[in-house]
């Protein structure tokens, strides 16, 4: 490196003197040796300096093109995907553009081991990340089955919320309880496979009707359903909604019924009740174990009304009456004392829809 330094300032300082120093020395010393005239001697030393300068500007020409040459061609492009384009080394290129291009070159193949580095390290990433979206969405789909999907996607949207006591809100809601009349008795005799077969079929009825009124699945309490009507519509709409599914949970459940009676299978009849008021919805439970549920007055009032309902009846708080009696034919049932309330519940039988409210 020191001896391709050395030579480029060797060629600068030639450059130099023939431009400067070398043309006036030589007409001085002609100039004395011959005893010129004052006119040929001026004569001859400017003849002297435009011969040296053109020898000094070719030279510079010279180099300058080879620096010229070295920048036209430092526009590296790739080859293929990765691979640069080195700049080539020709014999004619002086030492100077030599040792540029081969530091360049160097520079050039470096940048390539940085570049596959970098592009290697990348697709690793991509990978890793691809395998983790993947199992995300695996872990998501195995977890769907055991949330209703409008709390599901409420969790998934707030997932920085998840914390115990975060993500409560005061709703006004209507609560359903769906049960089956005499179950115990029902499932006695028979095996626990047989009854988990018969409750997942009649569940899967029972869901169905409830997602298509609009309701959540609170969840699953032995033979009852829990679902919860206002989380995700309108609050006008919530009393409404869980009559009207009520209605149709009877309706399914007994074409249900005649299926099995046809198939030879034992059968059995549902009761419903329902209430209207306010509760909390959000995460409840433990930093271990949480339910996304709804809480309240509201909901232990519900839990009475399926009591005081019969086999195949729908029976509704007077909150809920209220709320919905331009909408279906009802009667009154009576004021019902309930365990752990002081004051009475006006209760009413739902006996049918009113067809010209829904058109």
């Amino acid at each position: 490196m020191n001896v391709k330094r050395s030579e480029f300032r060797n060629k600068i300082h030639l450059v130099l003197a023939l431009l400067g120093v070398i043309p006036y020395l030589l007409t001085a010393y002609i100039f004395m040796q011959a005893h010129m005239s004052m006119t040929e001697g001026i004569m001859f030393m400017a003849a002297m300096i435009l011969v040296f300068h053109l020898a000094g500007f070719q030279i510079l020409r010279t180099f300058s093109d080879d620096l010229l040459d070295l920048v036209k061609s430092s526009t590296f492009t790739k080859q293929g995907k990765q691979r640069y384009k080195a700049l080539p080394v020709y014999q004619q290129n002086t030492s100077e553009v030599v040792a540029i291009r081969t530091n360049f070159n160097t520079l050039l193949l470096k940048l390539d081991e940085t570049q596959q580095k970098f592009d290697s390290v990348t697709i690793e990433i991509l990978r890793e990340s691809r395998k983790l979206f993947i199992e995300h969405e695996r872990c998501l789909s195995e977890l769907k089955p055991y949330v209703d999907p409008k709390i599901f996607k409420r969790i998934i949207d707030n997932v920085e919320s998840h914390a115990l006591g975060l993500h409560c809100e005061h709703r006004r809601v209507a609560v359903l309880f769906l049960d089956i009349c005499s179950f115990t008795k029902l499932s006695e005799n028979l095996p626990p496979e047989q009854v988990g077969i018969m409750l997942n079929e009649f569940f899967t009825v029972a869901v169905q009707v409830i997602y298509r009124h609009n309701g959540v699945v609170d969840k699953f309490i032995g033979d009852a359903v829990m679902a919860v009507f206002g989380l995700t519509t309108p609050l006008y709409k919530v009393s409404v909604d869980a009559v009207n599914a009520a209605l149709d949970l009877q309706a399914a459940s007994q074409d249900l019924m005649k299926k099995w009676t046809q198939e030879g299978r034992i059968t059995f009849k549902v009761r419903v009740g329902i209430n209207t008021g306010e509760v909390i919805a959000g995460n409840i439970g433990s930093q271990d174990r949480m339910d996304y549920t709804v809480i309240g007055d509201a909901v232990n009032v519900a839990s009475r009304m399926v009591d005081q309902a019969a086999a195949d009846e729908v029976v509704i708080s007077g909150i809920t009456y209220t709320n919905s009696k331009q909408y279906f034919d009802m009667m009154f049932k009576g004021s019902a004392h309930v365990k752990n309330r002081d004051a009475p519940i006006d209760c009413y039988t739902v006996l049918e829809k009113r067809k010209e409210a829904f058109q």
